[in-house]
């Protein structure tokens, strides 16, 4: 690729920062000087159009377009580099050199050769904000160190929250603590839409069940073709497949290592415990999968299984052979707006066998939360309350929480108090909750 093919692209890709209106997605990010900012996400959660309504932001807010180097580069651009994007920008516009206000959004910035060592240099060159995006943690975050030479802040992006998918759905409500009724069921029918339909932001407004499953499935294959097979080069295609099929199809469940490896085996596939965890943490590395332990200490979290969930919760339940679960679902989505939160989630089990859903901790892992989830509590609220009794004994807090579907309450108990909640109340605003 030539310097003026280069440059026809900047002109050209700027123009997707205008081409549609963007939803404002509920997500920020901070700058430190000389670093760059990496945004990390699962494919097709809403990073470029993200990227496109921030750099319109930017414009709306006086920054000159010209002064924006926006680029694409989901199709990896044959010899493309980031000194070559460097020099033709400066070439159309060599009065910014030394500008401090200029901006180089660049997504999918790991289709780009040694697009590391390019980026730190052209931060030493220039006095310039950079943005970065991707779709696989290998080389946005579990490499940066070594990609960018400690030059690189890493934030996490995920699919619809609850707030973002009644946006997407032209409904506009404030995060409160209060809410009238005629809001509360506005609300309380967009989070079952919301369930129904999944995070992912082309469902926020399909109606059509099946047409949703077709995407779902293409986002799989995605997952598994593009950002495992395609990125490391995997040779036993079909025990991969196979293996994350299974995780997906038992989202939220237990697993060791061990276990899989007997299933994998009992199905005919040649396997090891180092070749399966291998693979486990490439499928990780897909960010459509959050791996969370159990709490306690290391010895603890070795002898006990660990858990992966979908961060979308319609994923969750995409090829369960028992078919639609709503408990499951409403799981997911707790998971997922904790995700958000930017606190440490575990789980938790007593020595009785009683499990809490989640322990949410602060970055010293001191516990600030415990949560059960539960669709309905009519045959289970003694089950529910006994083991987030145990969690508040051992842990010492003063309170619990239960998250349901369609049920507001509060207990007593010798331990403290349990606050059963709505989903739809939790998910609009999970901070609210964990402290």
């Amino acid at each position: 690729m030539d310097i003026t093919t280069i440059k026809e692209k900047i002109l050209s890709d700027r123009e997707y920062i205008f081409a549609k209106d963007y939803i404002k997605r509920d997500f920020s990010f901070k700058e430190l000087p000389g670093m760059a900012v990496i945004i990390v996400g699962a494919r097709r959660s809403g990073k470029t159009s993200w990227l496109r309504s921030y750099a319109r932001e930017l414009i709306n807010n006086g920054t000159a377009k010209e002064k924006i180097c926006y680029l694409n580069f989901f199709e990896h651009p044959e010899g493309l580099t980031i000194p070559m994007v460097e020099k033709a920008y400066f070439e159309l516009y060599p009065e910014f050199q030394n500008d401090s206000n200029v901006w180089f959004l660049l997504d999918e910035v790991q289709n780009i050769d040694n697009w590391g060592p390019g980026v730190s240099v052209l931060m030493d060159r220039h006095p310039c904000h950079v943005i970065l995006t991707g779709s696989s943690a290998k080389y946005l975050s579990v490499d940066i160190a070594d990609e960018m030479r400690g030059r690189g802040l890493s934030f996490s992006f995920y699919p619809l929250s609850f707030h973002e998918f009644c946006q997407f759905n032209g409904v506009s409500i404030p995060i409160n603590n209060v809410y009238p009724i005629t809001e509360q069921n506005t609300l309380s029918k967009m989070f079952s839409s919301y369930l129904r339909r999944g995070s992912y932001p082309v469902l926020a407004i399909v109606e059509d069940e099946s047409l949703r499953q077709m995407v779902l499935n293409d986002y799989f294959d995605l997952a598994y073709s593009r950002d495992i097979i395609d990125r490391f080069e995997v040779t036993k295609g079909t025990l991969l497949r196979k293996l994350l099929f299974r995780i997906v199809k038992n989202s939220g469940s237990p697993y060791t290592i061990a276990r899989l490896v007997h299933t994998m085996k009992s199905e005919g596939l040649q396997t090891s415990a180092e070749l399966v965890s291998s693979y486990i943490n490439m499928i990780k590395d897909t960010r459509f999968i959050e791996e969370i332990e159990i709490y306690g200490t290391e010895t603890e979290k070795k002898r006990n299984p660990k858990k992966l969930y979908a961060v979308d919760h319609q994923m969750a339940v995409l090829f369960r052979e028992y078919g639609y679960s709503e408990g499951i679902v409403l799981e997911h989505a707790v998971f997922s707006a904790l995700l958000r939160t930017g606190m440490n989630i575990n789980y938790y089990r007593d020595s009785n066998g009683y499990e809490t859903d989640f322990i949410v901790s602060d970055i010293s892992m001191t516990p600030r939360a415990l949560i059960q989830v539960s669709y309905s509590l009519d045959s289970n609220k003694e089950r529910e309350i006994r083991g987030l009794r145990s969690a508040m004994a051992a842990f010492n807090l003063r309170k619990g929480l239960i998250v349901t579907m369609d049920e507001d309450n509060h207990e007593e108990c010798n331990e403290g108090s349990i606050e059963i909640i709505r989903g739809w109340r939790f998910a609009l605003n999970p901070k609210a909750y964990l402290n």
